[in-house]
């Protein structure tokens, strides 16, 4: 789910009509970014509140490992009943064919994956049946697939903002596209498979099946909501919506996730939190200030009570940025593949570990990077790198070692191999 694509956060199409309904009652934080644009080890880094650095280790498999303890593991031993429901080849406590080791259900009472590949009303009808089980207090976490590729809602779901595949087909759009395939593009960009031609209708017609996925999740996280409301269990529920990344429609030529595509369309992710007994000041706010996919863990914690002392975590919580609208750091880092990004809210560098090259962009005035400013600000680019530079030394070794060059190589080498790519 990329943060551009809804109407909460500006898209000019009624995607989320219900979630902006729902924000009246929540912190909606404007400018929240995921630490990479995969799943794994985005999750990981969700679920941890430790650097996607820490999960790409020689060797690592793609669960969390055994050392760096999570949400769940945390909750339980402080007395919490704990299930997800995933519908994720990823995220999993099993193994798929995509990921052959599972490892997510660690410290995870209940971890149901019969919905594997399924759409959200299934995640929401098992998410629903477990909450009547459970034990409170309880922590349940949830893994849709809408948006991803397929980019295929459901027969029953009405469209509203995507041609029916009729339309579509007298508009010229090849019989992929209108199934909502993407891998076709993905193979003529990246293996050099001509077959499959990119024409502007193809291209158009996916990137409105992904805005029909994105309604169609939106329809469906309101009648989650609005059935715990009536269950009475809202009033005492604290509640998180996130995304691992977002996904990029060819915007920059590209199409997809992974791989080394670190734009804002995979790193820019929503945020929404309910706070159960918000004071009214902080409900139907927007804050800001720069927040990350790690400060989750750490703020639950904070607002839960518990202790976030000791357990290694990166980020922060984000109690001073709700309550204060203050902000909590200056810089935000990411990762994917061999590329390394730094932003600071308005400036965002992009560095190539393979080419040693930087770009500098000016998300206030170019949030579809498009101009490489590094020329012209060569000062602010060289402290930014500088800045970069140092991080990525604390947390995977020195740029010249080539270490993490190694190590982004041997990830995409096999996500190959498992068909993920």
């Amino acid at each position: 789910m990329r943060a551009d694509r809804m109407s909460l956060y500006g898209y000019p199409r009624p995607t989320t009509p219900h979630l902006e309904a729902l924000a009246r009652e929540a912190v909606v934080f404007t400018n929240a970014r995921s630490q990479a644009g995969c799943t794994y080890p985005s999750v990981n880094s969700l679920l941890t509140s430790r650097n996607p650095a820490v999960f790409l280790r020689p060797g690592a498999i793609m669960g969390i490992p055994k050392t760096v303890p999570s949400l769940p593991e945390i909750l339980r031993e402080q007395g919490y009943s704990t299930a997800a429901v995933s519908a994720s080849p990823i995220v999993r406590n099993t193994p798929s064919r995509v990921n052959p080791t599972g490892g997510f259900g660690r410290g995870v009472d209940t971890f149901d994956e019969s919905c594997h590949t399924r759409h959200a009303d299934c995640v929401n009808a098992k998410a629903l049946g477990l909450v009547q089980e459970l034990r409170e207090p309880w922590y349940l976490y949830l893994h849709y697939m809408e948006p991803h590729a397929p980019y295929r809602p459901p027969a029953e779901h009405r469209r509203r903002l995507s041609p029916t595949a009729e339309q579509a087909r007298a508009q010229g759009v090849s019989g992929w596209a209108r199934r909502g395939e993407g891998w076709p593009v993905a193979r003529r960009l990246y293996d050099g498979n001509t077959q499959y031609r990119l024409t502007l209708q193809n291209l158009a017609h996916l990137s409105a099946l992904y805005d029909e996925e994105v309604s169609y999740f939106d329809e469906q996280l309101a009648a989650l909501v609005e059935t715990l409301r009536e269950r009475r269990l809202l009033e005492r529920t604290l509640v998180v919506l996130a995304a691992d990344h977002g996904e990029e429609l060819y915007d920059h030529g590209h199409f997809g996730h992974c791989r080394n595509l670190a734009y804002e369309t995979l790193l820019r992710t929503p945020l929404v939190l309910w706070l159960p007994d918000a004071p009214a000041d902080q409900r139907g706010v927007r804050r800001q200030a720069l927040v990350e996919n790690l400060d989750v863990v750490p703020t639950l914690l904070d607002y839960l009570g518990l202790p976030t002392e000791g357990h290694g975590f990166e980020g922060s919580s984000l109690r001073p940025v709700i309550e204060s609208d203050r902000p909590i750091r200056q810089a935000s880092m990411a990762l994917q593949g061999v590329t390394r990004t730094l932003c600071n809210g308005g400036d965002k560098l992009a560095f190539d570990l393979d080419s040693g090259r930087a770009r500098l962009f000016d998300l206030r005035t170019d949030p579809g990077e498009k101009t490489d400013l590094s020329a012209q600000r060569p000062e602010e680019a060289r402290r930014l790198q500088a800045a970069l530079l140092r991080w990525i030394e604390s947390r995977e070794g020195p740029v010249a070692s080539g270490e993490a060059q190694r190590r982004a190589h041997e990830v995409e080498k096999k996500l190959r191999a498992l068909g993920y790519l």
